[in-house]
């Protein structure tokens, strides 16, 4: 199960650098601007075209009987769960709430660019250790 656990992280940190960095920047700068609600929906909205279609469909072969790794169903929707976690945080969530923060902070009408600008930045970096850790 360690090894599941593990797979599921790594897989996490591969996030689709590209939706990821459009959708936490465009999150952050909704969440400036005082619509909370339009910042989740635009998470929620880039996590399923970055990476939730590639889980549904890792879910259905996990299903029916093909999956990431050895260990039956339990093991394959460990990878799953997890990667769908780690991604969403470190891909998505934590871009966005790193941009959000420096954005709410900024008192001159500008907290949406530099919400946006922390969000890419973030993103970019992030993409790119995730990268360096899958091989």
């Amino acid at each position: 199960m360690f090894g599941a656990a593990a797979s599921g992280l790594l897989l996490g940190i591969q996030f689709n650098p590209i939706i990821a960095l459009a959708g936490a920047a465009l999150a952050a700068a909704f969440y400036t601007a005082g619509r909370v609600g339009a910042a989740a929906l635009v998470l929620a909205g880039a996590w399923v075209l970055g990476d939730g279609l590639e889980l549904i469909a890792q879910g259905t072969e996990a299903l029916s009987g093909t999956g990431l790794v050895s260990g039956g169903l339990a093991a394959q929707w460990v990878v799953l769960v997890l990667w769908a976690l780690a991604g969403l945080g470190i891909g998505y969530v934590l871009p966005a709430w790193a941009g959000a923060f420096v954005g709410t902070r900024v008192t001159h009408g500008t907290g949406w660019l530099a919400a946006g600008t922390v969000a890419v930045t973030a993103s970019a970096a992030l993409s790119m250790l995730g990268g360096g850790f899958g091989g």
